[in-house]
């Protein structure tokens, strides 16, 4: 890794998997190939990142934090003229899910078996957006402690960012339950469909893309995609990617200082006052806002 800065890893000495842990890295370049890891949320704080699941990239930047499942291959490959800032957050096995069983049980069960767990919990590797909260706390937590900091409680923290994680996990059971089919292995294959196309529409963000396209990935005809997509989710394919952009150009502002004009052009607006007008009814503030010192 061709770091910038120190790599953090809090605590020190700490083992993957055995124990919570976070990592706070800037590099230009970096690869891991076929890793295998707990249960883990990844963020990027600068920058964009590609994980690979499954073939799949699935695009990681500020607006969104990835969520892997204990044991989930993946792979990365980071070559950038600027640096990439990642701050993540890497789960003791069976942590979350004891916290799960905690939550969803008596106390008088957790008194029986302090360390019982809920192995029916579920994380699938997946994207998750509309999630500025959470991403603040797992950023606020990574800094805190890559800096050197070493309050008390460490442990305190992780609990709440493995309830927001339940919460995360709790919004996809919903969303399932959306699924506009009556058999569950139906609506539990045709949820995976349409993840594959949302992951998708996080990788063009700043490219055109048609709903034949979109719908294509997810192997289903536009209408069935379409339809599928605004009950699952509750919004269209065109509104979701739409929000996308909106976020990607705030980043864009903040981070690059792009010109209102340049950012508009960078992710697929043709005409400048219309992306005005989108972003300001999204943020409730025009993009110049964000420009300023």
């Amino acid at each position: 890794m061709n770091n910038q800065q120190p790599q953090y890893l809090f605590p020190e000495g700490s083992q993957f998997g055995r124990d919570n842990l976070v990592l706070h890295a800037t590099a230009k370049r970096h690869i891991a190939e076929e890793v295998k890891g707990p249960l883990s949320i990844k963020t990027v704080f600068r920058g964009r990142v590609n994980w690979m699941i499954n073939g799949r990239p699935l695009c990681v930047d500020r607006n969104t934090l990835l969520v892997l499942n204990d044991g989930e291959t993946y792979s990365l490959n980071i070559d950038e003229m600027e640096p990439v800032e990642t701050r993540c957050v890497f789960f003791r096995r069976d942590f979350v899910q004891q916290v799960a069983f905690n939550i969803t049980n008596s106390l008088e069960a957790a008194l029986d078996d302090p360390a019982k767990t809920n192995h029916s919990l579920h994380f699938s590797a997946r994207l998750h957006s509309d999630v500025d909260k959470f991403l603040s706390d797992v950023w606020m937590l990574v800094k805190n402690y890559s800096t050197k900091c070493q309050p008390s409680g460490f442990q305190e923290d992780l609990l709440m960012i493995s309830l927001s994680l339940l919460r995360l996990h709790q919004e996809t059971v919903r969303q399932l339950s959306n699924v506009p089919a009556a058999k569950a292995s139906t609506r539990k294959e045709l949820f995976r469909r349409l993840q594959i196309a949302k992951e998708y529409l996080h990788s063009c963000i700043e490219e055109p893309v048609s709903l034949e396209d979109v719908a294509g990935k997810a192997c289903l005809s536009p209408y069935h995609f379409h339809r599928a997509f605004r009950q699952t989710f509750q919004t269209t394919p065109h509104r979701y990617v739409t929000d996308l952009k909106l976020k990607r150009a705030r980043t864009l502002l903040v981070d690059k200082k792009m010109s209102v004009s340049e950012t508009a052009e960078k992710v697929g607006f043709a005409s400048v006052p219309s992306f005005s007008r989108l972003f300001s009814g999204y943020f409730g503030t025009s993009p110049s806002t964000f420009l300023k010192p």
